[in-house]
């Protein structure tokens, strides 16, 4: 009976103790991916707007709201003529696919932070 007791103490500890921890992690994950938008959203509306070339495009195996996840290698051109080169993930929309082929000119705004540049793509889909 008290062994019976106490496993089943042990039981709910660790259930509460293992709810708890997995709680943590979901609130963590979802402040992470709102302040991903928000910067993101940021760079979209005030970023320096500049052109890249897509040099390779590869799907993810993410998507989101029906709109395929993509790695793009790109080069930035910037208004002075400078160019830097960026990987940007991000989501497009299945009407603008044709867009996003290797060797096509597409519209970017970035932003300089510290010695990093943050690049968003202007056709991508920002929840």
């Amino acid at each position: 009976m008290t062994v019976t007791l106490i496993t089943i103490v042990g039981f709910i500890f660790f259930g509460l103790i293992t709810g708890t921890i997995a709680t943590i992690m979901i609130f963590k994950q979802l402040r992470n991916t709102k302040k991903k938008q928000h910067l993101r959203k940021s760079i979209l509306m005030d970023g320096i707007p500049a052109e890249a070339i897509i040099h390779d495009i590869v799907q993810t195996s993410s998507s989101m709201d029906g709109r395929p996840g993509v790695r793009l290698d790109l080069t930035v051109t910037q208004v002075d003529g400078r160019t830097f080169p960026t990987i940007v993930e991000t989501y497009i929309p299945i009407t603008h696919i044709p867009h996003f082929q290797k060797g096509n000119m597409i519209n970017v705004r970035y932003v300089t932070m510290g010695n990093e540049r943050k690049v968003e793509v202007e056709d991508a889909y920002a929840p």
